[in-house]
């Protein structure tokens, strides 16, 4: 299975435009930083719109800038506005009733990835974007 790249990608477009200051950059700005495709910009851009992490000028001026200061956005905070499903692992849903194996997994497998997903959630909670573009300049 191909580890994706989504969230890392979102935590550098938003590293370009705490970067660039509060007047905010544009999305042709950071797909050249990032050199992948603007529509991929946009498509982030949109989702940590939805959540509060950005503002979206729209329009031939337009652009995007920070909603919140970097300080009190974590990676968590970018991690649940980029992944549609924020949970680490998922479960199966049980298939084959009169399978031993399958009707178990839930109850062996539930506990072991829900400390996952927390432990995932503490640890990106740690680091907030300020964090990151400190040690960036």
């Amino acid at each position: 299975m191909a580890a994706n790249t989504r969230m890392a990608t979102a935590v550098q477009i938003l590293c370009v435009i705490a970067y660039k200051g509060a007047g905010g950059t544009n999305a042709e700005v950071i797909s050249r930083s990032l050199q992948t495709n603007p529509v991929v910009v946009r498509r982030l851009l949109k989702s940590m719109e939805q959540h509060g992490l950005v503002t979206i000028r729209p329009g031939k001026d337009g652009g995007v800038q920070l909603a919140r200061e970097p300080d009190t956005i974590t990676l968590d905070d970018i991690y649940r506005a980029v992944e549609p499903e924020p949970e680490v692992f998922a479960l199966r849903p049980i298939d084959n009733p009169k399978c031993p194996v399958d009707i178990r997994m839930k109850g062996l497998l539930g506990p072991i990835f829900r400390a996952a997903d927390s432990a995932v959630q503490q640890t990106l909670n740690q680091t907030t974007l300020s964090t990151l573009v400190r040690a960036i300049s």
